[in-house]
């Protein structure tokens, strides 16, 4: 029988990868950008979307399935690299033009029909000739844009989120060609996968006809292990880019109010992003008085890294404002830092149960701080919460060491329908009255 053809667009970088790719210093792309005069970014690499790392681990699994995977990566100093590792075809896009050109061109239609990245994917997909084209990560559209136009393959989109959320605009810029990319897709492919009720009400808002799946991102089902470390920081915020969205002027504004009665308060700021806006959340500490309270820590090369460095915290302050559930939340919980943070549609289900985390209403900076004194006022508390959401990660480890098994019950039930018109397998469906 011959194997399943599966081609994973995405983009995610690790050092393991990054030992078969050919990587320039990055200094010409960064006087390109200041000439250009755009927002300056580090000179270094990171590791990124480890989540992918997972998906391709599950797929891997399945001795079924040939796994071609085709992602971005910046600093190539080939258009393409290509490599075999473990049973897994590789191939690396560089993205660094169509990053530049998104910024320079501003008709979304016209950057799309210029990105150089779409004929190098589609080139690929049809050497390739896949049964189906998994694309994740549809928010980024440097990356994403590249899966509309293929046809005679079905496309399945796996929704990390919903760039079109209206309150998107509440709290920064919403880049048009994210959203008009990602709105292009949704009307021009029909199956989607979603993990919770927020996307699919968004996706189908736009999309009525999609096709849409339930799915959760597949891991080994084994949480993370704490390391006994010396405690350097009272809280710590982290995220592979610094933002609004994530939280991190809350962060400084909150800590200013807990500094009242915590004089020595260290906060830890840990993140990449756009040179500026560090220098923007810096001004923002001196002008409120907490320049010597925070503490900025550039993002890491290595996850594993990362992961060290924030047990360095007594706690983790995530006020994040859009995700559903950020991954630093269940990595925090994972490691032992009780959590504050504000409510989404995704947070209060920690509480369900149990109280695993202290949940402030979103943009009240006044409830973040008294949180963040709570915390620190009774370690019988901060215990109790870090007990809670060890058991409360535990169930979810079981539910994640199964969605490796619905990826690809997915991955068959699109390929018959759109083959064979085969009915899909109602179970595999997000059903709005029964999932959250």
């Amino acid at each position: 029988m011959d194997k399943l053809k599966v081609c994973m667009v995405c983009h995610f970088s690790n050092a393991e990868v990054r030992r078969h790719l050919p990587l320039d210093d990055r200094r010409f792309y960064c006087l390109v950008r200041k000439l250009l005069r755009m927002p300056t970014k580090g000179k270094g690499y990171g590791d990124i979307a480890s989540w992918d790392v997972d998906i391709i681990d599950e797929i891997k699994k399945h001795p079924e399935i040939e796994l071609h995977v085709i992602s971005a990566h910046s600093g190539l100093k080939k258009s393409i690299v290509s490599y075999m590792e473990g049973g897994v075809h590789y191939n690396f896009v560089n993205c660094d033009r169509a990053t530049l050109l998104k910024r320079l061109i501003k008709d979304d239609d016209l950057w799309r029909r210029l990105n150089p990245m779409v004929k190098q994917v589609h080139r690929l997909v049809n050497e390739i000739k896949p049964d189906l084209v998994l694309m994740v990560g549809l928010e980024n559209a440097y990356i994403s844009s590249t899966v509309l136009g293929i046809k005679d393959v079905p496309v399945l989109g796996l929704c990390q989120t919903i760039y079109n959320n209206p309150e998107r605009s509440k709290h920064g810029i919403v880049d048009s060609k994210n959203a008009s990319t990602e709105k292009s897709i949704f009307k021009e492919h029909r199956y989607f996968g979603v993990y919770c009720k927020m996307h699919y009400d968004l996706l189908r808002q736009i999309a009525p006809n999609a096709t849409i799946f339930k799915y959760g991102f597949p891991s080994k089902g084994v949480l993370l292990e704490p390391i006994p470390t010396e405690k350097e920081y009272d809280f710590v915020n982290f995220a592979l880019g610094m933002s609004s969205n994530k939280g991190f002027p809350d962060a400084i504004e909150a800590s200013a109010i807990v500094k009242e009665k915590y004089p020595h308060l260290k906060v830890n700021l840990v993140g990449g992003g756009e040179v500026e806006y560090k220098e923007q959340l810096a001004t923002l500490a001196e002008r409120l008085g907490v320049k010597e309270n925070i503490i900025f820590t550039p993002f890491f090369e290595k996850h594993c890294d990362l992961l060290l460095h924030i047990q360095k915290s007594r706690f983790a302050l995530l006020p994040c404002k859009m995700d559903y559930i950020a991954g630093t939340m269940t990595q925090a919980m994972q490691l032992g830092l009780p959590i504050v943070v504000y409510k989404t549609t995704g947070t209060p289900s920690f509480n369900r149960e149990k109280q695993c985390a202290l949940i402030a209403e979103k943009e009240n900076v006044e409830q973040l701080a008294q949180h963040m004194m709570a915390l620190m006022d009774s370690p019988e508390l901060a215990e109790s919460l870090k007990a809670n959401a060890r058991e409360f990660q535990e169930k979810k480890a079981t539910d994640a060491r199964q969605n490796g098994e619905r990826l690809y019950a997915t991955f068959k039930a699109v390929i018959e329908h759109y083959k064979e018109g085969k009915e899909i397998p109602q179970e595999l469906l997000f059903n709005p009255e029964r999932d959250n």
